[in-house]
This record gives C-alpha cells, structure tokens and sequence, in this order.
C-alpha cells in the first residue's frame, strides 16, 4: 500500500481536518447527510470506491447514527476513530465528551461547521414559518430542545469564533438558553493523521466490512 494516505471526511470537519493534514487528499461528503445515515453511508462508500489503487483511507467521521456500519474498504485499508460521533473527534477525546455529557447531557453543540455546512433547528424553524406562520412554527421549534440546558460553541482554533457570535446570539434568546464557550482540541484527529491506530481507532482490512459490533465495545472505552 502507498504510504499517504487519502481522507474522507465528513464536511462539518473541514475547518480541523484541512488544519491538521495539509498536503493531504481530503475528499469531503456532504454534512446535511448525518441526518440520514443510509444516505451517509453511501456517500462515503462512494468515496471511498473511487480513490485508486490500494490506500488507506482515513475515516474523519465517527459511528454518526450507524452511517458508517457497512462501509466496506475493498481494495484499501479503512481507519477511523472509535467515538460516537464527531463531538468526541472536536473535543479531543470520547472521555472528554462523556465529561461534558455528564455535567449537561442537555447541550445542542455548535461549530463553524455545523452552520455553514447542517441546518439546525433554528434554520429549520425559519424556514417553516411561511407554511405555519411564526407562531406555529416557534412552538413547533422550541418543543426541539425543549429538555436542553446550554448551547456550547466548540473553539477549535480553526475559525473566527467571533464571526459566529450574532447567529448564536439570536439561537439563544429564541431558546432561552444560555452560551457556554469549550475549548476544543485537535489532538484525537491529529492522531487520525499521524498515528498510532491504537485503541481509539477502528481499522477495516482490505476485503473485510465494518460491522456495528466493532463499536459495541466503545462502553468500555
């Protein structure tokens, strides 16, 4: 297998991947698809079917709601991270996550990402208005997040925070909820990169297909 490897990404992660792997093959799928993991994961298979010869292939993505159970590797070699989701991939670590979770399961995260590339429910919200009216639709929206407590802006060092403060400004009073800045971290995909493929990564071999019973374990992790 070539040495380089090529990375399928997951849009929303543009911003952290492209800082950690310049130079790299970045192949990027649609964010709005982690919503429909079926469609996710054939957009990613996809991907992955039209990179030449035999590579690895590094997976910027997480289980995302099963989307990436059933990916097949084929000819290359499949590596991706061993956490639920890309939360875990943009606070460093699956234990750091199941941290923030522990002090407020009821937090609706927020990167430069997640606006530019998904629409929230907010967005949603907007666009629902002229079929219901406003407030219809306003009830409609806040019953979403009705059991959260906090919206949290990951700072990944990546972006302008700062860019981003007047749309979630306006998210926060329509939820009457409070912002809470977290640090990110890049370390988990900068590990992707780099290596080592330890116990925080899943690797496909050539041929095989990643089963959802690779991610079982991940309660004991």
């Amino acid at each position: 297998m070539e040495t380089k490897p090529v990375i399928v990404s997951c849009e929303v992660l543009r911003d952290e991947i492209e800082r950690v792997a310049p130079g790299h093959d970045i192949r990027f799928v649609d964010g709005a698809l982690h919503d429909y993991p079926d469609r996710m994961r054939a957009a990613l298979q996809e991907r992955i079917d039209e990179i030449p010869g035999e590579r690895t292939v590094l997976l910027s993505c997480g289980r995302c709601s099963n989307g990436t159970v059933g990916l097949r590797g084929g000819r290359h070699r499949l590596v991706l991270p061993a956490v639920d989701d890309c939360i875990s991939l943009l606070l460093g670590s699956r234990a750091r996550y199941l941290e923030e979770h522990g002090r407020q399961p009821g937090t609706y995260y927020y990167t430069r990402g997640w606006v530019e590339y998904i629409e929230d429910p907010y967005q949603e919200y907007l666009k629902i208005i002229p079929k219901y009216g406003e407030e219809k639709a306003a009830k409609v929206a806040r019953m979403i997040l009705e059991h959260y407590t906090r919206v949290a802006l990951i700072d990944t060092g990546t972006y302008d925070t700062g860019k981003l403060q007047p749309y979630l400004d306006k998210v926060c009073a329509f939820y009457d909820l409070p912002l809470e800045p977290l640090e990110g971290s890049l370390r988990l995909l900068e590990k992707l990169v780099t290596g080592p493929h330890d116990e925080e990564f899943i690797t496909v071999e050539p041929g095989e297909e990643l089963e959802e019973c690779r991610f079982w374990a991940l309660a004991e992790i």
